[in-house]
């Protein structure tokens, strides 16, 4: 039954069937306007009109995508289109990696109907967030590297830090691993595409490090997002291993002890510097980092434990947010994430040896994601990134078990 279904079923009716589903799901539940989508409305309105961006915690890239969407629709709705779009595209771009990694067309239509389906996929497409633009953009970087374009897949990584800098720490070491494990290619080969993937970062940052310059009297090469979020996930304050404010961390006590003890930071509720001597920036980034790491070598048993709870915390079944900390959201993310989790979890206990050469950037890519937001904060939208590749591995797994049970 299962076989005939997928034999019937193509890309294109998929991504239709992805695309009606997010439309649906707007009209049926309208986004929340939520903080970090009135950030990056700012950060669009204020490059656009020629002024220096305020926050020092973002990425100017959703906020420029945010700003084109809205001004040609001329209101907010524009972005979700636009994202809802780059989902369906995603699912795609998943089609086309599953295949790249197992060869198998079945494989890669479950995998795309799982992807197009896939509850946390739906939100972050109507959710005015940048979850959905990363993802494509370096899930798509990941597929280039597969099919030995080293030029297009450094270009899109380095897209995907003017949206989210993460990728910045792991970039080189993904690149790495596909010319030499994955490729093949010599050491001195390899050291080549290193040398595109800096030459393309180098000339696609550089206005981005202009626009730092003038604003802190100084270089900064990414944002000063860093020492913030590092001493978030480690202080004294924080017990649970939550992150930035909410119902684990009194953000509010936070500032208020940096204000008192360093009297050099200013700090509006929603964490964002307001507006002073721009070197203040640079200091109030150095001194965060400075504390943290006081506190981690203070007590490291401490920290190991509240690391621990992080690591729990991002792998979590369910949202811990209070705001989708009640039973609806709770059984939704349970059965999707559940479901993922542990068909990917049975491909790499059963085929770990056979692909590990295959998939070994992958699991690179998810433990070095993973080892990030352990040590500094956590949320199960960090995550995001990883599910699509456990999403590639679960199909592989559902796939088998179809056919055990003769349905495929």
């Amino acid at each position: 039954m299962f076989n005939e279904i997928l034999q019937k079923i193509n890309i294109r009716e998929i991504i239709f069937l992805s695309f009606f589903v997010r439309i649906a799901s707007l009209i049926l539940y309208p986004s929340k306007v939520l903080p970090d989508t009135y950030t990056y409305l700012k950060i669009g309105e204020e490059i656009f009109s020629g002024k220096i961006i305020q926050t020092p915690l973002h990425m100017p890239g959703y906020g420029i995508w945010m700003f084109l969407f809205n001004f040609i629709t001329q209101n907010n709705y524009g972005v979700i289109i636009g994202d809802i779009v780059i989902s369906c595209l995603t699912v795609y771009v998943i089609y086309l990696l599953s295949y790249e990694i197992f060869k198998k067309k079945e494989i890669s239509i479950i995998s795309a109907l799982i992807f197009a389906l896939y509850p946390f996929s739906i939100f972050y497409s109507i959710s005015a967030l940048s979850e959905t633009l990363f993802v494509f953009l370096l899930l798509l970087s990941i597929l280039m590297f597969y099919r030995n374009d080293f030029f297009y897949g450094s270009l899109l990584i380095i897209l995907s830090i003017y949206i989210k800098p993460t990728p910045d720490i792991f970039a080189p070491f993904l690149i790495l691993i596909f010319s030499l494990v994955i490729k093949k290619y010599s050491f001195k080969k390899s050291i080549f595409h290193l040398c595109i993937y800096y030459t393309l970062y180098i000339l696609l940052l550089s206005p981005w490090w202009f626009h730092n310059w003038k604003k802190y009297d100084g270089f900064v090469r990414i944002n000063l997002s860093g020492g913030y979020h590092l001493y978030s996930g480690n202080n004294i304050k924080n017990k649970t291993g939550g992150g930035i404010g909410g119902i684990d961390v009194d953000h509010s006590k936070i500032i208020e002890r940096f204000n008192l003890e360093y009297k050099v930071y200013q700090f509006n509720k929603e964490g964002i510097l307001t507006e002073r001597a721009s070197s203040d920036y640079i200091k109030s980034d150095k001194v965060f980092k400075e504390k943290a790491y006081n506190y981690i070598l203070e007590d490291p048993n401490r920290f190991l434990k509240v690391s621990i709870k992080k690591f729990y915390r991002f792998w979590s079944f369910v949202p811990y947010a209070k705001e989708y900390k009640n039973l609806t959201y709770s059984i939704i993310s349970f059965v999707s994430f559940g479901f993922v989790f542990f068909l990917s979890m049975i491909f790499l206990l059963q085929n770990f040896k056979s692909y590990f050469y295959k998939i070994s950037p992958l699991l690179i890519f998810i433990g070095l994601i993973t080892a990030i937001y352990t040590l500094t904060i956590v949320s199960l939208r960090y995550r995001y990134p990883i599910e699509p590749i456990m999403i590639i591995f679960a199909s592989f797994s559902l796939k088998r078990i179809l056919k055990f049970y003769k349905l495929l």
